[in-house]
C-alpha cells in the first residue's frame, strides 16, 4: 500500500501533491497497488482542476536541481547572447486524476474520490465561492 499526503484535494477527486506523486501513483496502479492519500478537511479545495482560477503549480528556482557550475556549461557563450541552451522547469506539485486515488482517509473517515465532491459541499457554499468571483472580477 502506498500512502501519501496532498497538497489539495480537488472537488473532482484528484489531487495536488508535491512533485513525483503521479510517477507514484502510476507505478501503484501499473503494480495493484493501492494508493491511499491522508489529506484533513482544511485541504479540500471546491473548485476542479479545470476552472480558470485554479493554478495547479507553482515553479521553483532552477538552482534546486543544477547547480551554478554545471548550468553555467550548457549557455551558449559563443553567440554573444548568453542564452541557454537548456531550460530547466522544476515545478512544486504535481497533479493526480481521481482515477489513480485508491482511497481518501480524512478527519472524517475513509471515502472514495467520487464521494470528495459531496464532501467538499458539505463544508463549502455554492453562493461563498459566487461571492468570491464577483469579488475579484469587480476589481
Amino acid at each position: 500500500m502506498v500512502i501519501v499526503g496532498a497538497h489539495a484535494v480537488m472537488a473532482n477527486g484528484g489531487v495536488i501533491a508535491p512533485v513525483g506523486m503521479n510517477l507514484v501513483a502510476l507505478a501503484a496502479q501499473k503494480h495493484a497497488v493501492p494508493f491511499v492519500v491522508l489529506a484533513g478537511s482544511h485541504k479540500l479545495c471546491p473548485l476542479y482542476p479545470h476552472n480558470p482560477e485554479v493554478l495547479l503549480n507553482e515553479l521553483r528556482s532552477p538552482s534546486e536541481l543544477l547547480d551554478f557550475g554545471e548550468f553555467s556549461d550548457c549557455m551558449d557563450f559563443g553567440s554573444g547572447s548568453g542564452s541557454p541552451l537548456l531550460h530547466v522547469v522544476n515545478p512544486a506539485f504535481d497533479y493526480v486524476p481521481p482515477k489513480l486515488v485508491s482511497l481518501f482517509i480524512t478527519d472524517t473517515g475513509g471515502h472514495n474520490p467520487s464521494y470528495m465532491y459531496r464532501l467538499i459541499a458539505d463544508y463549502y457554499s455554492a453562493d461563498d465561492l459566487v461571492v468570491q468571483r464577483r469579488a475579484t472580477a469587480g476589481n
